[in-house]
């Protein structure tokens, strides 16, 4: 073998290296093992030396993890599992911040000294990493992520004090708070998501952007739903027969929902990626969706529920429908392409979500304003960019809030937003002159034809007299559309609605007519046929051929 095979060979043990440092499971497979085992070991750390023995397991293994990271990094040069272990630190530092919530119950002094020294650890371990593998963390990377870590730590420790009352409603409220000050420290990211990719840009590893920092955040979402759900199943202790119930309801979620889709949203604006704006605006539909499910009989989440409802002015539903329509206002002053469509469904959805509304079994109405609202909020944008099909869905949600505003019973409603939808689709089809808008001139010709037709054929009882006018009025009205655009469908159509409303006039004055002279089909008949043997007689007589060829020879021949 010459020297330069020898030097292209690779090293065996570097090969082995980067080969168990890369694309392998281990990491996850060791952490999860390790976890179990302590949990079996000193799950209850009723002791203090299962306490103490608990801490030491936690952060011994958590330094091993920070050690192997530095080794990869700073002797192998091995970036490419690295992520993976800063994410296994990170849980932790997270599983220390669960530990102890049984504690606090039992021992409030040890818990809270065990909580507070296990967040100092997390920020010791994290900062001496960062340092170690010289891993650059931005300010408005850094804060939310060290606010991220006080909450999950210290939260649990401000509870305390509401532990000895576990029916009270200020540790009900403090349980479901902890949605709500996650999504607030969720929040200070949008400095960082307005920034970019070129805040991280030099970071000192080879990770693009999102991956980093931004993996660590998802990895914090995740862990959010599930603190949520643990701080009330180890943070309320209940007694007796309650000792299995549960306050925790799914719109417990719905506060850092919101947050998530603000943040997502500036990220989207941002890199200018329309699949991310997309999944924002779809948030919100998904925590209303939350809100309205889940609910169950259970007397401790039903009592919290009611006081929800109380002191907040409206179900879980209802409010979400309302923050809906606030997240999408925010996205419209952001620019965000079709967000003004969602605040437009968010504000009609207002017509049957209620303030009593838990369930979609529950929806009310449907009530006027919303829907005008919506229709208004619709026109007023299409008008303002001249979009068609903008304009005719403003213009027919309008329609028919007047219409359900009509206090005189569904039929008179269906004849007023009839008749309002068939001038606004008039409307659209005369201003507009695209696909849309000829369609709507057909349609609007249709639909009087349909009308004139109806009302000739099956008049409406209790109208004065003038009422039969009716179908004579209406076709006039599409003539005179149909000739002030120059719209020749139109024209026809008005001409047979108005030969529809002369032949069924005429078959209901003849039947009329009929019941007062006996013999009317004879005479009518009689007088037919008498024309008829006019024309035979003279066909006989040659007489109309004669004339025929007279007037062929007057005219002279064809050119």
């Amino acid at each position: 073998m010459s020297l330069s095979d020898a030097t292209a060979a690779p090293v065996p043990s570097r090969s082995l290296l980067s080969w168990i440092s890369t694309s392998n499971p281990l990491y996850v497979l060791s952490a999860g093992l390790f976890l179990a085992g302590l949990r079996l070991s000193f799950g209850d750390a009723a002791r203090e030396v299962d306490t103490w023995a608990l801490m030491g397991g936690l952060a011994g293994y958590t330094l091993l993890l920070a050690a192997a990271a530095l080794v990869l990094v700073r002797f192998a040069g091995v970036w490419n599992d690295v992520r993976t272990v800063l994410l296994l630190v990170v849980l932790m530092f997270l599983a220390t911040s669960v530990t102890f919530d049984e504690l606090l119950v039992l021992d409030p002094g040890r818990g809270t000294l065990l909580n507070v020294a296990g967040l100092a650890f997390a920020v010791l371990v994290t900062e001496g990493l960062l340092r170690g593998v010289r891993l650059r963390l931005p300010l408005w990377f850094r804060l939310p992520y060290y606010l991220m870590l006080a909450l999950f730590f210290l939260y649990p420790v401000a509870l305390v004090p509401l532990l000895k009352q576990p029916r009270s409603e200020e540790l009900m409220w403090g349980l479901f708070g902890f949605s709500t000050a996650a999504g607030l420290a969720f929040l200070t990211l949008l400095p960082a998501a307005r920034r970019g990719p070129d805040y991280v840009r030099d970071n000192g590893s080879p990770w693009p952007w999102p991956y980093y920092p931004w993996s660590v955040f998802v990895f914090f979402g995740a862990a959010v739903v599930g603190r949520a759900f643990l701080l009330c199943w180890s943070l309320h202790p209940l007694a007796g027969s309650d000792i299995d119930r549960l306050v925790f309801g799914p719109y417990f979620l719905v506060p850092f929902g919101l947050a998530v889709a603000a943040v997502l949203l500036e990220l989207g604006i941002t890199s200018g990626r329309r699949a991310v704006q997309g999944v924002a605006l779809a948030v919100p539909v998904g925590l209303v969706a939350l809100a309205a499910v889940g609910h169950r009989d259970d007397p401790v989440y039903a009592e919290f529920l009611r006081v929800f409802a109380l002191r907040l002015g409206g179900t879980p539903l209802f409010l979400a429908v309302l923050a809906a329509a606030g997240f999408y206002l925010y996205a419209w002053a952001r620019r965000t392409p079709l967000a003004v469509d969602g605040l437009t469904a968010a504000v009609a959805a207002l017509a049957v979500v209620g303030p009593e509304s838990l369930t979609v079994r529950d929806l009310g109405g449907p009530l006027a304003f919303p829907v005008y609202a919506a229709g208004v909020l619709q026109l007023a944008v299409g008008m303002r960019r001249w979009e068609t099909l903008r304009c005719l869905a403003g213009g027919l949600a309008v329609a028919v809030s007047v219409a359900v505003a009509v206090p005189d019973g569904w039929a008179v409603r269906t004849a007023v937003g009839g008749h309002l939808g068939l001038a606004v689709v008039l409307g659209v089809g005369a201003a507009f002159d695209g696909v849309v808008g000829r369609a709507c001139r057909i349609l609007a010709g249709v639909s009087v034809v349909a009308v004139c037709l109806g009302a000739a054929l099956n008049p409406p009882t209790g109208l004065p007299p003038s009422a039969a006018l009716y179908p004579a009025v209406m076709a006039a009205v599409l003539a005179g559309y149909g000739r002030l655009l120059g719209h020749r469908p139109s024209l026809a159509l008005a001409a047979v609605a108005l030969a529809g409303w002369f032949a069924a006039t005429g078959v209901r004055g003849y039947r009329s007519l009929r019941e007062e002279v006996a013999g009317l089909d004879y005479l009518v008949l009689g007088l037919a046929l008498l024309p008829a043997a006019v024309l035979v007689s003279l066909v006989k007589s040659g007489a109309l051929s004669r004339w025929l060829a007279q007037r062929r020879a007057a005219t002279g021949p064809a050119d």
